[in-house]
């Protein structure tokens, strides 16, 4: 007997998921909230004067951040001469911006950073997330400019998408059913500046952090042109970590962004010099 032949599903009407998505973003709950103990520990640390035992005792209270924080300090890249061994040294040794940029990252990697049944996307974006924060704190350095808000914009600017990928994993699951890749593909790039600014905004970031995080692609345009430009140099060089089979040297160094910052050709090999730091830092 003939086998039956498989039966192909018809793709899903993408007006409904388009709908899920627009509805989702325009209501006023919170779709992701910032976890109790970062929103503590990010309006402590905004005090002119920081009680350093009061905060020690907040991050104990969250292993995961507490443990991120003990890894950081420890990297090959930071740690000193001998290992931190406790918590109050790791915040001492970091700095209070330093322990609160890795506070807001860790709680956005478990937030948003999570769409059951797409999970490789979600961690390929997280990956780029973090290491491109990484790489728009070094090139602020490097330019003496903007490199907590740098760091920032870095961390947020593929939120938009993970965000738009957890909503559409979540009408998968309430529909029981699954979209096509290029569906899911467009439409999460499709809403990733309005999820980004509506996350960007319910977790109270700065107006030119949200500008700089939204209008990457389009530096040049955008309200925040240099810390936007930035961000997109750190995107791509944050492609170019993760995938230098498919982002050469080459490439990478003659990409105009780079001229538009005032880096020059040999500034900008000093920069990639700086892979084997990030990916420490990174974990990696």
């Amino acid at each position: 007997m003939a086998e039956s032949p498989a039966v192909v599903l018809p793709s899903l009407d993408s007006q409904a998921a388009r709908e899920h998505l627009s509805d989702a973003v325009s209501k006023p709950q919170r779709l992701a909230p910032m976890p109790k103990v970062c929103a503590q520990l990010v309006e402590m640390t905004s005090l002119q004067e920081t009680d350093a035992v009061r905060l020690v005792r907040l991050i104990e209270s969250d292993a995961a951040v507490a443990g991120e924080i003990m890894r950081v300090a420890n990297s090959p890249a930071l740690r000193p001469r001998t290992p931190v061994v406790s918590l109050r040294q790791a915040v001492s040794w970091l700095g209070i911006a330093e322990v609160r940029s890795i506070a807001i990252a860790g709680a956005l990697r478990g937030e948003v950073f999570h769409a059951p049944g797409h999970q490789p996307e979600s961690e390929e974006l997280w990956r780029e997330a973090w290491i491109g924060s990484l790489w728009a704190k070094e090139i602020a350095r490097h330019r003496h400019r903007h490199v907590e808000t740098a760091f920032l914009a870095g961390l947020m600017h593929r939120a938009g998408a993970a965000l738009a990928l957890k909503l559409l994993a979540d009408f998968e699951f309430r529909r029981r059913t699954v979209m096509d890749a290029h569906t899911f593909r467009d439409l999460a790039a499709e809403f990733e500046p309005a999820c980004g600014r509506l996350l960007m905004n319910d977790w109270r970031l700065s107006g030119d952090v949200q500008d700089a995080a939204s209008e990457w692609r389009h530096f040049r345009t955008s309200r925040q042109s240099d810390l936007a430009g930035m961000v997109n140099a750190a995107h791509l060089l944050a492609e170019h970590t993760l995938h230098p089979q498919l982002l050469g040297e080459q490439e990478v160094l003659e990409n105009d962004v780079f001229a538009s910052l005032g880096v020059h050709p040999g500034e900008r090999m000093a920069m990639l010099s700086k892979r084997g730091r990030v990916r420490e830092i990174a974990g990696l």
